[in-house]
Protein backbone atom coordinates (compact mmCIF):
# COMPACT_ATOMS: atom_id res chain seq x y z
CA UNK A 1 0.00 0.00 0.00
CA UNK A 2 1.56 3.37 -0.99
CA UNK A 3 0.72 5.84 1.72
CA UNK A 4 1.43 9.96 1.45
CA UNK A 5 1.52 12.92 3.08
CA UNK A 6 0.37 15.84 1.45
CA UNK A 7 2.17 19.17 2.31
CA UNK A 8 -0.47 21.66 3.08
CA UNK A 9 1.43 25.16 3.52
CA UNK A 10 0.01 28.17 4.49
CA UNK A 11 -0.93 29.42 1.02
CA UNK A 12 -2.41 26.62 -0.33
CA UNK A 13 -4.49 26.24 3.09
CA UNK A 14 -5.72 30.32 2.23
CA UNK A 15 -6.14 29.38 -1.49
CA UNK A 16 -8.51 26.76 0.23
CA UNK A 17 -10.11 28.52 2.70
CA UNK A 18 -10.68 31.39 0.23
CA UNK A 19 -12.63 29.15 -2.30
CA UNK A 20 -14.65 27.42 0.81
CA UNK A 21 -15.34 30.94 2.03
CA UNK A 22 -16.97 32.02 -1.44
CA UNK A 23 -18.98 28.50 -1.59
CA UNK A 24 -20.45 29.55 1.77
CA UNK A 25 -22.80 26.55 2.50
CA UNK A 26 -23.78 25.69 -1.35
CA UNK A 27 -22.72 22.41 -2.70
CA UNK A 28 -20.48 22.05 -5.20
CA UNK A 29 -22.33 20.61 -8.54
CA UNK A 30 -19.17 19.74 -10.45
CA UNK A 31 -15.78 21.21 -10.78
CA UNK A 32 -13.84 21.14 -14.09
CA UNK A 33 -10.20 21.77 -14.63
CA UNK A 34 -8.66 24.41 -16.60
CA UNK A 35 -5.89 23.38 -19.18
CA UNK A 36 -2.94 24.55 -19.89
CA UNK A 37 -4.24 25.19 -23.67
CA UNK A 38 -7.27 26.89 -22.02
CA UNK A 39 -9.27 23.32 -22.69
CA UNK A 40 -11.78 22.68 -19.86
CA UNK A 41 -12.09 19.01 -18.48
CA UNK A 42 -14.91 18.57 -16.58
CA UNK A 43 -14.91 16.46 -13.54
CA UNK A 44 -17.44 13.11 -12.52
CA UNK A 45 -19.40 13.75 -10.32
CA UNK A 46 -18.05 11.88 -7.29
CA UNK A 47 -14.40 12.98 -8.17
CA UNK A 48 -15.69 16.68 -7.67
CA UNK A 49 -16.96 15.50 -4.37
CA UNK A 50 -13.64 14.10 -3.49
CA UNK A 51 -11.86 17.03 -4.27
CA UNK A 52 -14.35 19.46 -2.34
CA UNK A 53 -13.97 17.59 0.58
CA UNK A 54 -9.92 17.55 0.22
CA UNK A 55 -10.40 21.25 -0.10
CA UNK A 56 -12.52 21.67 2.91
CA UNK A 57 -10.02 19.61 4.80
CA UNK A 58 -7.15 21.57 3.81
CA UNK A 59 -9.26 25.00 5.00
CA UNK A 60 -9.70 23.77 8.30
CA UNK A 61 -5.81 23.17 8.79
CA UNK A 62 -6.11 19.21 8.63
CA UNK A 63 -3.00 17.01 7.33
CA UNK A 64 -4.33 15.02 4.40
CA UNK A 65 -3.24 11.56 3.64
CA UNK A 66 -3.54 9.46 0.56
CA UNK A 67 -3.42 6.26 0.01
CA UNK A 68 -3.66 3.65 -2.62
CA UNK A 69 -4.14 0.27 -2.80
CA UNK A 70 -3.70 -2.41 -5.16
CA UNK A 71 -6.40 -4.43 -6.66
CA UNK A 72 -5.38 -7.51 -5.72
CA UNK A 73 -4.24 -7.37 -1.93
CA UNK A 74 -1.74 -10.07 0.13
CA UNK A 75 -3.23 -11.36 3.43
CA UNK A 76 -1.11 -9.04 5.66
CA UNK A 77 -2.42 -5.90 3.27
CA UNK A 78 -5.74 -7.09 3.78
CA UNK A 79 -5.77 -8.13 7.43
CA UNK A 80 -3.97 -4.29 7.92
CA UNK A 81 -7.08 -3.20 5.78
CA UNK A 82 -9.63 -4.91 8.31
CA UNK A 83 -7.71 -4.15 11.60
CA UNK A 84 -7.38 -8.08 12.31
CA UNK A 85 -4.07 -10.25 13.10
CA UNK A 86 -3.21 -12.13 9.54
CA UNK A 87 -4.22 -15.72 11.51
CA UNK A 88 -7.80 -14.07 11.90
CA UNK A 89 -8.32 -12.90 8.61
CA UNK A 90 -7.11 -16.74 7.59
CA UNK A 91 -9.80 -17.78 9.28
CA UNK A 92 -12.42 -14.90 8.21
CA UNK A 93 -11.28 -16.62 5.15
CA UNK A 94 -11.93 -20.20 6.21
CA UNK A 95 -15.67 -19.34 7.50
CA UNK A 96 -16.55 -17.71 4.38
CA UNK A 97 -17.17 -14.24 5.64
CA UNK A 98 -14.54 -13.47 2.71
CA UNK A 99 -13.69 -14.88 -0.31
CA UNK A 100 -9.93 -15.31 -1.55
CA UNK A 101 -8.07 -17.02 -3.94
CA UNK A 102 -4.96 -18.72 -4.35
CA UNK A 103 -1.94 -17.68 -6.43
CA UNK A 104 0.29 -20.66 -6.39
CA UNK A 105 0.52 -21.30 -2.82
CA UNK A 106 -0.12 -17.64 -1.69
CA UNK A 107 -3.75 -16.56 -0.86
CA UNK A 108 -4.69 -12.92 -1.87
CA UNK A 109 -7.67 -11.18 -1.66
CA UNK A 110 -9.58 -8.58 -4.00
CA UNK A 111 -9.75 -5.21 -2.54
CA UNK A 112 -13.09 -4.35 -3.23
CA UNK A 113 -13.81 -7.57 -1.31
CA UNK A 114 -11.65 -6.11 1.52
CA UNK A 115 -13.30 -2.58 1.43
CA UNK A 116 -16.65 -3.93 1.41
CA UNK A 117 -16.13 -6.36 5.00
CA UNK A 118 -14.22 -3.21 6.26
CA UNK A 119 -17.35 -1.15 5.78
CA UNK A 120 -19.87 -3.61 7.23
CA UNK A 121 -17.84 -4.41 10.59
CA UNK A 122 -17.66 -0.61 10.71
CA UNK A 123 -21.43 -0.48 10.55
CA UNK A 124 -21.66 -3.17 12.85
CA UNK A 125 -19.51 -1.91 15.65
CA UNK A 126 -21.44 1.67 14.89
CA UNK A 127 -24.96 0.38 15.19
CA UNK A 128 -23.59 -1.86 18.43
CA UNK A 129 -22.64 1.37 19.83
CA UNK A 130 -25.55 3.09 19.40
CA UNK A 131 -27.38 0.23 20.77
CA UNK A 132 -25.56 0.69 23.90
CA UNK A 133 -26.05 4.28 23.95
CA UNK A 134 -30.22 3.76 23.53
CA UNK A 135 -30.14 0.67 26.31
CA UNK A 136 -28.20 3.35 28.58
CA UNK A 137 -30.34 6.20 28.19
CA UNK A 138 -33.32 3.57 30.08
CA UNK A 139 -31.28 4.17 33.22
CA UNK A 140 -31.03 7.73 33.06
Amino acid sequence: MLTEQLAIDDAVRAEASTAVDEAHDRRVGGMALLLEDGAMVQLPAQLSRFLESAIRSAASGSVIFTSSLPEELTTTTAAEQLGVSRPTLMKMIAAGEIPATKVKTHTRLRRDDVLALRQRREDRRRDAADELLRAGEAFD
